[in-house]
């Protein structure tokens, strides 16, 4: 069982209820020790005399707060526990504010707050309750460790959650901190409405059980690998910027692959199959008789200026690749959509690259006849 971190009171209005406090999360990272290159010698980190170069033990190490000319104040560690008497061991409740009102952007740690003894669960679970049924969150102070946190305390399920804030002058404000903001420019309806059928069909209830921390299955899998003596293979890079010109085509193309229910890959695979998928579209691109970037600039710009018509539905393909066996489902399901195959939403891949081939040579037939 889990040792609280704090205790002392939490206290709204006249009403007191000693709490303890205990960490809501911990650090899965993996850990490495520092050892010295050719040897299995470890490298540590000692605390040493700038001047004399001697070890320092840590019971004679105090806080000093640099005036500049090598002066400091010393501060020993009880006097910074000492700046706020009487509060050190309360958590006052100062405001109940709507927890929506909050910004993510505040938020910095996650703690429990339990009552200390059974005799004082009555009291911790009115304020629980109150807390459901209004929605709101209580804001208050806590001293820990020398420092005054700012926290606001919720209800979540049978426990209060206590989340530590970041104060307002903390918060950087980003016309400040950023090169320049993005200037918002007014959406094309038609990509508008696209990205909104694409938010709509990959909508889902939040279950974080569902996410791992891919770039730590990764560690693990680097060290095991290592142990073995296995070979080592990197991860394929991600994804490139999607072309402005290529937006709406680019849209169509995750639309129609979110509503063929395509399964679930592995990141790293994933990234690959689109990566290729972009080659083969900057290879289209370029080919001989097809218009370039500048082409579809020119086009881009008549169409915005009214001088050319806008074709609606789904993008059609102009040719097939040679090959198909390179092309995952979603990508054979919208060749098949672009050639108004019939029955293609209940084909397996197999049968959607027989399909389009069939539909390539009845073509050529036709255009020979």
């Amino acid at each position: 069982m889990a040792r609280p971190i704090w205790t002392g009171a939490l206290s709204f209005g006249l009403v007191t209820v000693p709490v303890s406090l205990y960490s809501a999360t911990e650090d899965h990272t993996t850990h490495f020790r520092q050892i010295q290159r050719g040897t299995t010698d470890r490298v540590r980190i000692r605390r040493v005399n700038e001047r004399t170069g001697e070890e320092v033990a840590f019971d004679d190490i105090v806080k000093g707060y640099d005036l500049g000319d090598h002066q400091y104040v010393v501060l020993e560690p009880g006097e910074l526990d000492e700046t706020a008497p009487g509060r050190s061991r309360v958590i006052a409740v100062s405001a109940f504010v709507d927890l929506g009102a909050i910004d993510p952007v505040y938020f910095s740690g996650s703690y429990y707050l339990a009552p200390r003894g059974e005799e004082f669960t009555q009291i911790y679970t009115l304020l629980l309750e109150a807390l459901e049924e209004s929605h709101r969150a209580a804001v208050a102070v806590l001293v820990m460790r020398g420092k005054e946190y700012l926290t606001a305390i919720r209800a979540a399920g049978d426990v209060l959650q206590l989340h530590t804030l970041h104060y307002a002058d903390e918060v950087r404000d980003p016309r400040q901190e950023l090169p320049g903001l993005p200037e918002r420019t007014e959406a094309d309806p038609q990509q508008l409405a696209a990205a909104r059928q694409l938010i709509d069909v990959l909508g889902a209830d939040w279950n974080p059980e569902e996410y791992r921390d891919s770039s730590e299955d990764r560690i693990r899998e680097l060290i095991d690998a290592k142990r073995a003596g296995n070979e080592i293979v990197s991860a394929e890079p991600g994804p490139e910027a999607t072309d402005v010109i290529d937006l709406m085509a680019a849209l169509r193309r995750s639309l129609e692959r979110a509503e063929a229910g395509q399964e679930a890959r592995p990141a790293g695979k994933q990234q690959a199959q689109d990566r290729q998928t972009q080659d083969r579209q900057a290879q289209d691109r370029n080919a001989p008789g097809r218009e370039g970037d500048a082409g579809r600039a020119a086009k881009a710009g008549r169409q915005a200026s009214g001088g050319g018509k806008r074709q609606p539905g789904p993008a059609k393909v102009s040719r097939l690749p040679e090959n198909l066996n390179g092309l995952s489902k979603a990508e054979l399901y919208a060749r098949a959509s672009a050639q108004d195959i019939p029955g293609r939403s209940r084909m397996t891949s197999d049968q959607l690259r027989e399909a389009l081939t069939a539909a390539r040579k009845h073509g050529r037939r036709a255009s020979v006849a």
